[in-house]
């Protein structure tokens, strides 16, 4: 039932010892199926910049009180990991469990989404300037094309995406510099 859920799950009695484990976690923390019994603080993680998991559990189980701690591995993958008492069926204190939510998707959204809310002030100040502001790709095409360029050029935003920067150059620019050149 645990190794189905896909959700990385650490038991580990009141000596941290570990009790039982889901193959899941094994992306996050190094586990073969002899470290049952061993202390959770010998095993290698691959938690990258957390290393208090033996302290966190400990106060976790001198507390009561659930932890939640965001953390990272090497492979760039985020988890939301929970350490909470374990329970029995009799409401006895056993040890803890560790758990590993992947947060990896939500993160990559909350990115995006922070990039797109840089874009769009940036998009807002470049339509409000008087100033003509194109941007063009690296073969001249205009990708953008604000209103003080449709003042200063004459060409509406239209217009202008279906030119090529070449075509705002004047004929007779165009013939000096091909003279420079040669």
């Amino acid at each position: 039932l645990l190794a189905g859920t896909g959700i990385g799950t650490i038991f580990v009695d009141h000596k941290l010892n570990i009790l039982r484990f889901t193959p899941a976690v094994t992306r996050i923390i190094n586990l073969i199926s002899g470290d049952t019994g061993r202390p959770v603080g010998h095993i290698v993680s691959n938690m990258v910049n957390y290393n208090s998991l033996v302290l966190d559990i400990e106060n976790v189980l001198s507390t009561l009180v659930p932890k939640e701690i965001e953390v990272t591995t090497t492979d760039e993958k985020s988890y939301l990991m929970r350490i909470q008492p374990y329970r029995t069926l009799e409401n006895v204190i056993e040890g803890a469990v560790i758990s590993f939510v992947d947060t990896t998707e939500i993160r990559l959204i909350r990115e995006r989404l922070h990039k797109a809310d840089e874009l769009s002030r940036l998009a807002i100040v470049v339509r409000d300037s008087s100033d003509a502001i194109i941007v063009e790709d690296l073969s001249g095409k205009i990708i953008a094309w604000n209103p003080g360029a449709e003042m200063l050029y004459g060409w509406s935003e239209g217009e202008a995406f279906l030119m090529n920067s070449r075509q705002r150059i004047p004929q007779e620019l165009k013939s000096k510099d091909s003279k420079k050149i040669s």
